[in-house]
């Protein structure tokens, strides 16, 4: 047994001199020997990697968020989590004006947002009173809540709102060949949009010039028009690279394409929480609004009902659901899963506080303390 003893003796001695040793080297790196650092490092890594990431202090507009929040009801934010066209909120087949339908529509359905398209803008002063109206019908409501008003304003052929307008700076604008021209453009549309009422532009759609993307974002939300980025992942990783870029620019929205991307995942992109929690909010740290593609869109409806894909897209990192044909149905589909338990009303509150933050940083929503429309910009080439 003495022997048995005395060779453990040497063992002990070692790891408590090695233990030693490393407490002094932390504590006096400029005293340590040549490649000691690598003990200390490997030490301090086994930790970073086990140890939680720390919490971040809530701005003044996340706090006010999370007092409306707590005002809200279920289905208040259920409604919320909704981007629509005025026509499945109001159930009829065109909407040109916002006059008691779209009143009622508002009170019954409190969506997040309402999105236009060519057949319902018709001039300047028609579009600026039917927007106001529904603003003020939304404020009015018991939520009190304002809504994203939204159009996809992209320039060229695509520009509902110059046509209407017949905006000849955006209808003749040619495709921006760098950042400079590109913000210049951004900055044109906001100030249209911005002009009748518009406060989200689903614009720029990502290709593989980042620089371009990144000036639009910048001239549209430098002039207080909120940036919706399509359609996130892209194809291949030059696309990829892009959105990165962009993500930097901190655009209010991203939107996540409904196609099947097989590098991510098997399943469209919309549904997929590879592409929406584990690659876009995770590895990119994208903390806007995560926006599905159109729900009605045949490469969701060809494989799921529009409930079901609701409650697979909000299950997999999703915060607003673009234009649902079916608005109620939706709702039905998301408040049956919370009672199931599909969902935690604690995930349906994380992405309505992003949303409610968006509207305060954006100037929808007030309140005292809170700061004017900030949207982190730094280059300006008004100059």
């Amino acid at each position: 047994m003495k022997k048995r003893y005395l060779l453990l003796i040497p063992v002990v001695a070692c790891i408590v001199l090695s233990a030693a040793a490393i407490g002094y080297i932390q504590f006096h790196p400029d005293r340590a020997p040549a490649g000691a650092e690598f003990l200390v490092r490997t030490s301090n890594d086994a930790e970073q990697q086990t140890k939680e990431p720390e919490a971040q202090p809530l701005t003044a507009s996340q706090k006010r968020a999370n007092e409306l929040l707590d005002a809200m009801t279920l289905e208040q934010k259920l409604y919320q989590m909704m981007f629509v066209t005025p026509e499945a909120l109001t159930q009829t087949k065109q909407v040109v004006r916002a006059g008691t339908a779209t009143q009622e529509a508002i009170e019954k359905r409190p969506v997040g947002g309402v999105l236009y398209t060519r057949q319902s803008l018709q001039g300047k002063a028609q579009i600026k009173d039917m927007l106001s109206n529904t603003q003020s019908y939304a404020e009015a409501s018991k939520s009190g809540v304002p809504v994203f008003l939204g159009v996809q304003e992209q320039g060229g052929s695509n520009a509902p709102v110059a046509q209407a307008l017949r905006t000849k700076s955006i209808l003749n604008a040619a495709e921006s060949t760098d950042e400079q021209t590109a913000y210049a453009l951004g900055q044109t549309i906001a100030q249209e949009l911005s002009g009748v009422g518009f406060t989200v532009n689903l614009a720029p759609a990502v290709g593989d010039d980042a620089d371009i993307a990144s000036g639009e974002i910048k001239g549209l939300q430098k002039n207080h028009v909120l940036s919706a980025v399509s359609a996130f992942p892209g194809e291949d990783e030059e696309n990829l690279s892009a959105f990165e870029a962009c993500i930097k620019q901190k655009p209010a929205f991203m939107i996540v394409t409904n196609a099947q991307n097989k590098t991510y995942d098997t399943v469209p992109c919309s549904v997929s929480s590879k592409v929406m929690t584990d690659l876009l909010r995770k590895k990119l740290n994208y903390t806007g609004i995560i926006m599905t593609d159109a729900l009605q869109d045949t490469a969701l409806t060809e494989q799921y009902a529009e409930g079901e894909a609701a409650v697979l897209a909000v299950q997999a990192g999703a915060d607003m659901l673009l234009e649902p044909s079916d608005v109620d149905a939706v709702y039905r589909a998301l408040f049956q899963a919370v009672s199931d338990g599909k969902l935690t009303e604690q995930r349906i509150d994380d992405s309505v506080q992003r949303i409610l933050t968006a509207k305060i940083d954006g100037g929808l929503i007030g309140g005292a303390s809170l700061k004017a429309p900030d949207f982190s910009l730094v280059v300006n080439y008004d100059k």
